[in-house]
């Protein structure tokens, strides 16, 4: 307790308001939030109820993934009506709520799912930390352990704004002032707070993707010790087996164990090599704990279900090329304009970088079935295109330490650029399946970055405008966050 203590005694007061403040936003939205109205929400829910009540996950099998205590109350509470269909609302009257009542004390069975579901291809330590709070709310009915599992989400939303805030002290050593802007950013993103008010494993993937990149920074300032080395490797096994997305990150770890061994003289490589050694040594533990739990113990498959990188199934050589080449040109499509060469993957002039991840992470809810009006996403090119501009001014001012930074800044690049790949390869597959898949709520591991622009947005104010830049920041965080909230009030209660 007392090594806890001290831990605790060195996070800086700042970072600490910082978390809280991120843990009352998702707080809020958790209560604003009618059960299930979270995206995967009920399948999530389904993985922990059925690992609690019978220590199995769910399998790839054919069968209900909730069970019937779960699947009776999500009737009563009337969401299947409600999801996707912003012109109805959840129940409201005496009668509904005696209904539901009745459901909840019926009895129920509460382990008869684990069958397919939109979770069942997920590593289990989210709802394995689910488990802790499901059990805890055993004093209560369905809806009150439900309560609990949401709480484990805005304690989490914490953790990753306390890594985010570490990140920004790394990466900007000498301005204070912008670890705290760019960690009230992120404690106010309006998606990040839905997000972290419900329950869903992206959650705990943004916080162990904070922590792996404020292990990153770290390493690339101060050195790669043993101890740093174990901390990168702990975010980055942790985050395997919560969503298998932080592989993503891989490539840029292999270009900053580059940096650091470049960075060396030939004394201290050997050294480095046994750090990096033990980064990937504690990376194995939980990633072999669960392979050998899921073989031995679960016999079930590890990533049965997921998208895969097809490759056609006639004239298999001739197939693979095609669908190889249609996969570069929609991952290429989902961002950059298209090349004269490739097929048209998103016909009628939709353009998914604006329309699905700009104005998801601006502001989509529920089952991105709402958000703001036309003119907000609108306004908000306007903005973004100031705080860009803002950067790039902070980075010509910068540019000679930047030059000296260039492999750390490589690292941070290609960490972008393996996300968006990752999320774009299931993306082909599933548009090829004829339903979608890229939501913005995938680039929440990117959460750190986000909160590294808006700092840099305010250094590039000046030293003097510097203040009240990182004040109008601040205030048109909290502002975004708020009528968030508002329009969610509004889609469920109006």
């Amino acid at each position: 307790m007392s090594r806890i203590r001290e831990t605790f005694r060195h996070i800086p007061v700042a970072a600490r308001w910082c978390a809280l403040v991120a843990m009352a936003n998702a707080l809020v939205w958790s209560l604003i939030v009618p059960p299930f109205q979270v995206p995967d929400e009920n399948a999530h829910f389904a993985y922990i109820q059925h690992l609690a009540e019978t220590g199995e996950p769910p399998r790839f099998v054919a069968g209900p993934g909730a069970s019937d205590a779960q699947f009776q109350v999500e009737i009563a509470l009337n969401e299947f009506d409600v999801s996707t269909r912003p012109e109805n609302r959840p129940i409201w009257t005496e009668l509904e709520q005696r209904n539901l009542e009745r459901v909840l004390d019926s009895g129920l069975s509460r382990s008869n799912g684990g069958g397919q579901s939109n979770s069942t291809n997920n590593p289990p330590l989210y709802h394995l930390l689910g488990v802790v709070a499901y059990a805890a709310g055993s004093w209560g009915d369905l809806l009150d352990r439900f309560a609990l599992l949401r709480l484990v989400s805005v304690l989490l939303a914490g953790v990753t704004v306390l890594f985010t805030f570490g990140f920004l002290r790394e990466l900007l050593p000498r301005s204070p002032l912008l670890w705290t802007v760019g960690g009230l950013a992120v404690a106010f993103q309006p998606l990040f707070g839905f997000m972290a008010g419900g329950v869903n494993n992206d959650v705990l993937l943004a916080a162990t993707a904070a922590a792996l990149l404020f292990g990153v920074a770290r390493a690339l300032r101060r050195g790669l010790t043993p101890r740093r080395a174990a901390g990168i490797g702990a975010a980055l096994g942790l985050g395997l087996v919560s969503k298998a997305t932080l592989l993503a990150f891989a490539p840029a770890l292999a270009v900053a164990a580059v940096v650091l061994l470049r960075r060396a003289v030939a004394a201290e490589r050997v050294a480095l090599l046994r750090s990096i050694g033990v980064a990937a040594g504690v990376a194995a533990v939980p990633v072999l704990a669960y392979v050998l739990v899921n073989g031995l113990i679960w016999d079930r498959a590890l990533w049965s279900g997921t998208a895969q990188f097809s490759a056609g199934t006639s004239d298999a050589v001739g197939s693979a090329e095609s669908s190889v080449r249609e996969q570069i040109a929609y991952i290429w499509q989902w961002y950059l304009p298209r090349m004269p060469f490739m097929n048209d993957q998103f016909a009628g002039g939709y353009y998914p970088l604006y329309e699905n991840s700009f104005k998801g992470f601006i502001g989509r809810f529920g089952w991105n079935d709402y958000g703001f009006t036309g003119w907000v996403y609108e306004l908000a090119v306007g903005v973004v295109a100031v705080l860009f501009g803002l950067v790039g001014a902070a980075l010509w001012r910068a540019r000679a330490a930047l030059r000296r930074r260039s492999g750390e800044l490589a690292v941070y690049i290609i960490a972008v650029l393996g996300l968006a790949v990752v999320i774009g390869l299931p993306g082909y597959t599933a548009k090829e399946s004829g339903t979608g898949f890229e939501q913005a709520r995938y680039y929440l591991p990117l959460l750190p970055l986000y909160g590294a622009v808006v700092a840099l947005a305010v250094r590039g104010a000046g030293r003097r405008a510097g203040p009240a830049a990182a004040a109008a920041v601040v205030v048109l965080a909290m502002a975004h966050s708020l009528f968030a909230q508002l329009i969610t009030i509004a889609r469920y209660y109006g």
